[in-house]
């Protein structure tokens, strides 16, 4: 082979390595395009779906902020609706104790009302009794005083009116202590009845 020749193919050697060196470069570049765009549309796609969480858990976060205003309005709607329930008892109640308070203040002045009418009727009735007293007593006066100018004084007939007036003494002395055991009774009750009345009012 002459040395043209050698020279020829050393050049066309090296011409051919360096296409397949060039062929090389350019498919490694093909490839990192290809695996760049391939990233590219994985990010694109990671951004959609990022973005798409995001409205989803917006929306979800207002549908949570909506169900939580209607809770809470629900709520208030409910406390309000029991707070008037229990002001409406409240009243109820105060409505209630009044009436039996004036039922018992009624009762109460009807009872000293009666007492004041027992008290007069008593009281009559004493001063009747007494009345009749004195009248039967000037009566056996009377009487004596006649039989002893008829008969004349005797120590008999002096024993007798004594033994009588003495017996009217004590007949009249019972009626009147027995009046007033009566109307001590009548006050005690009366008295008892009012302060039960107060401690009544007192615990309502």
């Amino acid at each position: 082979m002459t040395p043209v020749r050698e020279q020829a193919s050393g050049d066309r050697n090296g011409l051919l390595g360096t296409i397949q060196g060039l062929q090389q470069t350019l498919q490694q570049q093909c490839d990192l395009r290809v695996e760049n765009e391939r990233l590219k549309k994985s990010l694109l796609d990671m951004k959609k779906n990022n973005v798409k969480i995001l409205e989803d858990c917006h929306a979800q976060n207002e549908g949570l902020q909506a169900e939580m205003a209607v809770l809470q309005e629900d709520h208030q709607r409910e406390l309000e609706e029991a707070q008037q329930e229990t002001q409406r008892k409240l009243e109820a109640k105060e409505r209630a104790i009044k009436e039996v308070i004036e039922k018992k203040e009624s009762s109460e002045e009807e009872l000293r009302r009666k007492i004041r009418e027992q008290d007069k009727e008593k009281q009559s009735e004493l001063i009747k009794l007494q009345m009749e007293f004195s009248a039967k007593l000037a009566r056996v006066q009377s009487t004596v005083v006649k039989s002893q100018q008829a008969q004349g004084s005797s120590l008999a007939s002096q024993n007798i009116f004594k033994r009588k007036l003495q017996f009217m003494q004590e007949e009249k002395n019972r009626e009147i202590e027995a009046l007033r055991q009566k109307v001590k009774e009548l006050e005690q009750q009366q008295f008892l009845g009012f302060t039960e009345s107060r401690l009544k009012r007192r615990k309502i």
